[in-house]
């Protein structure tokens, strides 16, 4: 995969699709949460995606491997 363009757009929420664990983050069904930034880890060959629970205030990691399809996120997340 290259990065071309970013996957989800800051400040936006997203809904998660179904329940699942990426890194050490866990992601719940239905849960509501709001992008916050992406970056690179050059040492895990990853794109980070960093996503905040304004109710629970918990700071939540989706991680895409970087030959994994980008179009991975839509089996994961709606954007609201």
């Amino acid at each position: 995969m290259s990065y071309n363009k970013p996957i989800f757009i800051v400040d936006k929420f997203y809904r998660v699709k179904q329940t699942f664990k990426s890194g050490s983050s866990n992601f719940q069904l239905d849960e509501v949460l709001v992008f916050v930034k992406d970056y690179y880890s050059i040492y895990d060959s990853s794109f980070v995606y960093e996503f905040r629970d304004t109710t629970a205030g918990e700071t939540k990691y989706w991680w895409l491997r970087h030959d994994d399809s980008s179009s991975r996120w839509e089996d994961f997340f709606e954007m609201l």
